[in-house]
């Protein structure tokens, strides 16, 4: 009798342990793990000792070798193909943009079809992944006048850029409306050591600050990340949900 009180806390020290190691180690589907930033987060991921399913239309692209990543062929705009990739995973990061040729309407840009490919993938499926995608920056200001007017390159309806910066809010309504455990990673305008060409930089700083509802912003009003501590934040977040169902932006 006198042993049980012992017992008890020795089984739920343990429990919380294996726990925690589960949540440590998890299997991960990230969809752009051949892009700049998709590309970080793989390794980010694979230092921490997560597997890795690195997904792309042509796996070739994929050349990262470590014995916890597999490369596979896959359509984050295709339902089937989705579905029978992350069946079983533990998390989603979805980390792409673009738009069809020609296609300049926001609801077929990519990233807004991966989500609503996502949605429609998950949504019942028994043991579902948690999603995280990585947003555009402008989705934190609140209408898409605001978005427009702000906007860090000239917008005009009908354009790409148009396609590509209001895709991003459609994706965004998309996750809020399902029943996904989901998060949107919401950049700063400025990520450093990134260009559309490739990598600069990657070194982290460090210590970033996170807030859901405004920029994150320093003493001098400037709000940037380099993005190698972006790739580190959603890796952050994937390890502990800390803002499932909600868009969360970083900045030091």
């Amino acid at each position: 009798m006198t042993f049980r009180p012992f017992l008890a806390l020795f089984l739920a020290t343990s429990l919380g342990c294996t726990a925690a190691l589960a949540q440590s180690n998890q299997t991960i589907v990230v969809y752009g793990a051949s892009g700049n930033i998709g590309g970080l987060i793989v390794n980010e991921a694979l230092e921490r000792g997560h597997a890795v399913i690195g997904v792309s239309r042509s796996p070739d692209r994929l050349t990262v070798e470590h014995a916890n990543f597999t490369p596979v062929q896959g359509d984050v705009t295709d339902v089937e193909s989705f579905t029978a990739v992350t069946n079983g995973v533990d998390a989603v990061v979805i980390s792409v943009q673009g738009t069809p040729e020609g296609d300049f309407a926001p609801e077929n840009s990519t990233h807004a079809l991966a989500a609503s490919t996502a949605a429609e993938a998950l949504t019942g499926m028994e043991g579902a992944p948690y999603v995280l995608a990585i947003g555009g920056a402008t989705t934190m200001l609140p209408t898409i006048e605001d978005m427009l007017a702000n906007a860090p390159f000239p917008v005009t309806e009908g354009t790409e850029p148009y396609a590509m910066l209001v895709g991003h809010k459609v994706a965004l309504d998309t996750y809020r409306a399902s029943d996904l455990d989901w998060t949107v990673l919401t950049p700063p305008f400025n990520i450093m050591g990134w260009t559309f060409n490739g990598l600069t930089d990657t070194q982290k700083r460090g210590g970033y600050r996170t807030a859901t509802t405004a920029f994150v912003t320093d003493d001098e009003g400037n709000s940037a990340i380099f993005v190698a501590d972006l790739a580190a934040a959603a890796i952050d977040e994937v390890e502990n949900r800390a803002y499932v169902r909600q868009r969360f932006t970083v900045g030091y």
